[in-house]
């Protein structure tokens, strides 16, 4: 069981009583700007969601569950101090564009914490005889990942490629950011109770 996953996470939303939010009240799921003052809470969208950049608000917490494949198109950005979950219960994919063309650089191009029940996707060229007139980008993400999270299959899919740059620097990366985990709602922890019995 990955409590990640669209539908461990949606039973527990209905267990827990709470009315998500229509993703499509806010944006257009094919063409999604998220609005500057994004109220705090959880978003369902019933669809593909294309995202656009976004820097999300501070001290705000997100959960967007997605009932269908996730397309992120530009760079999402998280303060310290805020949270954001995706839930997919299809694939997630990364467009080709997003990145840094510095290879040594680490700044991340998309934060949050991104939970597929199919595959993560990270397109890019990957076609080492463009080089060096067109290269992949590095793509740094500040979070974490999930796979597979339904069970069914899955996989991290990384398409790209730094050719001769390979030997410098990765491709792809992952920073940690701790703090989600302090900021995420109270409704997706986990709680585990360890018992044991002592003699009187």
């Amino acid at each position: 069981l990955i409590r990640t996953s669209y539908g461990y996470m949606t039973t527990t939303l209905r267990q827990s009583g709470i009315t998500p939010i229509d993703l499509a009240s806010v944006c257009t799921l094919n063409n999604c700007t998220l609005p500057a003052n994004l109220a705090n809470g959880v978003y369902l969208a019933n669809g593909d969601v294309t995202l656009n950049a976004y820097t999300f608000p501070t001290g705000k917490s997100y959960v967007i569950l997605i009932n269908g494949n996730l397309t992120i198109a530009g760079e999402i950005h998280i303060p310290v101090g805020s949270a954001v979950t995706f839930s997919v219960s299809g694939d997630i994919t990364v467009a080709t564009a997003i990145g840094v063309s510095d290879f040594c650089s680490q700044t991340a191009n998309v934060d949050g914490f991104f939970s597929a029940d199919g595959s993560f996707i990270i397109e890019g060229l990957n076609d080492c005889t463009l080089y060096p007139t067109q290269k992949d980008k590095r793509f740094n993400l500040a979070g974490g990942i999930v796979v597979n999270a339904a069970q069914s299959g899955g996989s991290l899919q990384n398409q790209r490629d730094l050719c001769d740059d390979d030997l410098l620097a990765p491709a792809f990366s992952i920073i940690a950011r701790p703090d989600f985990l302090l900021n995420v709602p109270e409704f997706i922890k986990y709680r585990s109770d360890v018992w044991r019995e002592i003699a009187p």
